[in-house]
């Protein structure tokens, strides 16, 4: 892939240095190396609160947080760098504060014109199982940056495929194309359009307008479509995305409960199997 299609060059890994931010943030540097980033900002926002991390804590009396942040900043910045090995174009760049992460992220993206966001799907304490996703959900919700979403057990490799789950109904010129388009372009990887309507859903004549519009926006990266009904649409993403070995799910959600749908049907379904799909959560074109 040519380096001159790539715009994004920089990106910010937030971390809580769990097991879950941690393997975000060593998919993230294998994926930054494989698509043209120069610059990885990684990112600790302690909010006044102790750091909770599993990582080892050698020191009896335990310093003050900021210090110990940086100093856990600094062990997960050793391990990225074994990853990119003898690699010195792309740079990692240390940032702990005191902010809610939100406006953290916000501030940093404007500072350093970051381009993508990525984060962990699990919380930083024990009680992940009740409040998964919370921080990560959040930010699904507010930030205006795409964010790319790590499952705990993804392990990067190639990305071949990628599904494009959309609304018939909402896609429109609002729609990121030109961020799709990017993606396909950075990954080398081939478009799957996924469009899920609910059970029992009738087709109408405004349904052939809506598949018009989809055509007159996708039919340029030469998808693949497809189909499908379910109540339950996040799951039917997931699966969708498993059966067809894609390696990334695109997705322009409009809803808080999407995300709470999404990560608490990940966790009832761990004792099953589990998902190693990244998620990557796009934002409109604002008019």
């Amino acid at each position: 892939m040519e380096q001159k299609i790539n715009s994004m060059k920089t990106i910010i890994i937030t971390t809580d240095f769990s097991k879950t931010a941690s393997n975000a943030a060593r998919y993230a540097t294998k994926m930054a190396e494989a698509t043209g980033v120069n610059h990885i900002i990684l990112y600790h926002a302690y909010d006044n609160l102790t750091v909770v991390t599993d990582l080892p804590m050698t020191d009896i009396a335990p310093p003050p947080v900021k210090e110990q942040s940086l100093a856990n900043l600094e062990t997960v910045k050793a391990e990225l760098e074994q990853i990119l090995g003898g690699n010195n174009r792309i740079s990692i760049h240390l940032v702990t504060n005191n902010v809610p992460l939100l406006r953290g992220i916000e501030e940093i993206a404007e500072e350093y014109q970051a381009d993508l966001v990525v984060a962990g799907t699990t919380g930083r304490s024990n009680l992940e199982q009740v409040l998964i996703g919370s921080n990560t959900s959040n930010l699904a919700s507010s930030l205006k940056l795409p964010l790319l979403i790590i499952p705990a057990d993804a392990n990067y490799e190639p990305i071949h495929k990628i599904v494009f789950a959309c609304d018939l109904r909402k896609v429109s010129h609002s729609t990121p194309i030109a961020e799709i388009s990017l993606w396909l372009e950075r990954l080398g990887a081939k478009l799957l359009v996924l469009n899920v309507t609910s059970e029992g859903k009738h087709t109408t004549s405004e349904t052939v307008t809506e598949l018009h519009n989809m055509h007159s926006l996708l039919d340029g990266f030469h998808p693949e479509y497809h189909y499908t009904t379910s109540d339950d649409i996040a799951e039917e993403i997931e699966d969708f995305a498993e059966d067809h070995d894609a390696g990334l799910i695109i997705t322009i959600p409009r809803s808080h409960d999407f995300f709470e749908r999404l990560f608490r049907k990940s966790v009832s379904k761990q004792l099953i199997k589990k998902s190693d799909i990244p998620l990557l959560l796009l934002k409109e074109k604002e008019e």
